[in-house]
């Protein structure tokens, strides 16, 4: 797989995949890590990490399963019309409201 331009993108842009590279930039004692990950961003995530798959590669892939993942997971059950409906909340109302009920 090679990743696209939007997927290369992401990755590039990935805050949390920027601390972890600035983490194992430091861990790997390069000095001023911080400013050589960002500076070499680009570079880091479409270098050949494993078999032909770069770091946009793999973050594309999962990028992808957590967008499926929450696509398939419903909603808060407050927020989900299915679970709570309207038709509830107005007969919960009206059972709580002092005197005579329509």
């Amino acid at each position: 797989m090679s990743a696209t331009t939007t997927q290369h993108i992401n990755a590039r842009n990935d805050p949390d995949l920027l601390d972890r590279f600035i983490a194992a930039a430091e861990q790997a004692h390069v000095d001023d890590a911080s400013r050589w990950v960002q500076a070499n961003m680009g570079r880091l995530v479409t270098i050949d990490v494993a078999g032909g798959q770069t770091i946009a590669d793999v973050h594309a892939f999962a990028h992808a399963t957590r967008e499926a993942h929450i696509a398939a997971t419903p909603p808060r059950p407050g927020a989900d019309l299915a679970a709570v409906t309207d038709i509830q909340l107005g007969a919960a109302i009206e059972a709580v409201l002092p005197g005579p009920h329509s």
